[in-house]
């Protein structure tokens, strides 16, 4: 488990390494790079790399909140049912920031890879992205059935879906640097 966990982070290090990022040698070709909005394409990746860190911060929110909900009153001095409270509505708003970056990380990272021509790789990495994006949701929807919504749920908190995206996303992007 603990094994898993200096994994990940050790995948979000090297998502966040200058190998993921782009290069900005290339002054010259800017101007015929496609746009959106006024933003280059490239600016979209990077967009999008940073909303997935943030999605990913989860991993280290998410025992931080057990432990703090176990011994937190008692280390910080506060009543332990005011604490949890508080705590609780701090981790319902974390989540809500959580999905919102999730789908922000979705769009733009799909619409990065519409206006520059990806790898089949980057595809791939999408498309687990957008099954952690639905089925993230879906655990937040009340029309599916509860058997559903449970599906949902253990298809989402898996990491394996995680780290192959974040595998195929580097591995695609080191194809065509």
């Amino acid at each position: 488990m603990l094994f898993r966990q200096y994994f990940i982070i050790l995948l979000l290090i090297l998502l966040v390494s200058p190998n993921a990022l782009a290069d900005y040698d290339n002054d010259d070709e800017d101007e015929d790079e496609p746009k959106i909005l006024g933003i280059d394409a490239e600016d979209l990746g990077n967009i999008s790399l940073y909303l997935m860190v943030g999605t990913l911060i989860l991993i280290v929110w998410k025992p931080t909140f057990i432990w703090l909900r176990k011994y937190g009153p008692d280390r910080l001095g506060q009543e332990p049912r005011d604490f949890k409270r508080k705590l609780g509505i701090f981790n319902r708003k974390f989540m809500k920031v959580h999905i919102w970056l999730g789908f922000g990380t979705a769009i733009i990272g799909t619409i990065h890879g519409f206006l520059l021509e990806w790898h089949w790789t980057l595809w791939l990495g999408m498309v687990c992205v957008w099954i952690l994006v639905f089925s993230g949701s879906m655990m937040q929807w009340k029309w599916p059935t509860k058997e559903f919504r449970k599906g949902a749920r253990l298809l989402h908190l898996q990491r394996t879906l995680s780290i192959i995206a974040i595998i195929l996303l580097i591995l695609g992007h080191n194809i065509l640097d």
